[in-house]
């Protein structure tokens, strides 16, 4: 039967639909039951947030909710609310405006629509590994560009191998010249850790250097985890790094060539508002583009609660207890993994921790299969499979602390019961 599908949706489905399968649980897998350490939701302020949220609407809600979002960027409250937020916490060199925001439905709809912009359909991104899988799905979607994988030798001190994996990805492209930009993750997804200062100079010097557009993801940005080492890599935007910060001589940055993106979907724990922003300080042009691409895609009540926390007085307060409670959960987790011997990438920022739990594995089907035993005592992690970048290093999984203690609690439980069963040394 004929399904009347374009040509581009027809092959789009047929390089997706695999990787989709790849991903799902297993059919034994129960998600009524089970504890779910295996996707990106923060739960550490659901609480205090739905409150807020009832308040903000029964207060709040005026007949403008009903009408179509402003043009031109987005809600103008959103906005005002955004720059000052990235003015607090993200120390950018020059002040943010609201006039070089745009708002999105999500992350996910501000990469899609920044690389929609700025590559031709069949063009090429660099992103260095290790990086999550949806990523493929979203370049892949209208934008139809390709991913050149830079990829790091090791998940262990992979952000010193930055500009040495974008400098091979790029010199042994098969064509360089369909080149167009550079996507990083800052905090990492999976590795939840940042890039140090000096390596993002470095990454920007690059694409400097060949005319290319940098897109820093700080989608984890602000979730610091209290304990962190020292000498570990502090959160650095994009947007502090816009002029030269090395000795006289060096590559000029182009800030109409750097873009960041955020939404609120990591640190607050709002996945389901779909909403986020692309900031781009010097490329009008740009923010032109895709202000007329996204002008409709987020909803007045999203708009209203977020440009409303963003300015709520307790906001410091929030942001303290988020990572307050992200650590309590966290400490339990490492505790655990090391009193089973389990190898673990330290977190400095973010929702999870990286750990060759399946470290007998040799193949990635040994990985899966264990896995899928996990899955089916009740606990989901994320295969190390699902992260592009790092080959033949099979067993790591990406487990979610982001729950409350007592959950975590519960799935620690259930980890070591399956564990001794697989043979582990639990004492």
């Amino acid at each position: 039967m004929d399904s009347g599908l374009s040509t581009r949706m027809s092959t789009a489905l047929q390089e997706l639909i695999p990787k989709l399968k790849a991903v799902a649980p297993h059919d034994l897998y129960d998600p009524t039951t089970a504890i779910d350490l295996s996707c990106a939701q923060n739960e550490m302020l659901r609480e205090e947030l739905i409150e807020f949220l009832k308040t903000t609407v029964e207060k709040k809600t005026s007949k403008k909710v009903f009408e179509l979002p402003d043009a031109n960027g987005g809600d103008v409250v959103l906005r005002n609310a955004l720059a000052s937020f990235f003015n607090t916490y993200f120390k950018p060199i020059h002040a943010v405006s609201p006039e070089h925001i745009v708002i999105t439905a999500g992350a996910s709809d501000a990469i899609e629509n920044l690389i929609h912009a700025v590559c031709d359909e069949g063009d090429s991104v660099i992103v260095p590994g290790p990086y999550w899988y949806g990523l493929d799905t979203i370049l892949k979607g209208r934008a139809n560009v390709n991913i050149v994988v830079a990829h790091p030798p090791t998940y262990r001190n992979y952000d010193n191998y930055l500009l040495p994996s974008l400098q091979a990805a790029y010199d042994f492209s098969a064509d360089r010249s369909r080149i167009k930009a550079v996507l990083i993750c800052n905090p990492s997804n999976p590795l939840s850790r940042c890039y140090p200062k000096k390596s993002l100079v470095e990454c920007m010097e690059f694409c400097q250097e060949r005319g290319l557009h940098l897109i820093s993801d700080e989608l984890y940005a602000l979730t610091g985890l209290k304990g962190a080492p020292d000498d570990a890599p502090p959160f650095v935007s994009a947007l502090s790094l816009t002029e030269p910060l090395v000795p006289s001589g060096a590559v000029k940055v182009d800030p109409s060539r750097v873009h960041m993106v955020w939404s609120a979907s990591k640190l607050f724990g709002s996945s389901g508002f779909r909403v986020g922003c692309l900031i781009s300080q010097q490329n009008p042009q740009l923010l032109a583009a895709t202000s007329l691409t996204t002008t409709d895609h987020v909803s007045s009540i999203a708009s209203l609660y977020l440009s409303s926390l963003l300015a709520w007085s307790q906001l410091p307060t929030l942001l303290a207890l988020n990572s307050e409670r992200l650590s309590d959960s966290y400490r339990l987790l490492a505790a655990a993994l090391r009193q089973w011997k389990v190898d673990f990438i330290l977190p400095t920022h973010g929702l999870f921790l990286f750990a060759k739990l399946a470290k007998d594995s040799k193949t990635a089907r040994d990985e899966t299969a264990f896995f899928d035993r996990l899955a089916m005592q009740g606990i989901r992690v994320g295969h190390g499979q699902w992260y592009r970048g790092v080959e033949g290093d099979f067993g790591w999984a990406r487990i979610r602390f982001s729950v409350d203690v007592d959950v975590m609690m519960r799935a620690l439980s259930v980890f070591s019961t399956f564990l001794k069963s697989e043979g582990f040394a639990i004492s």
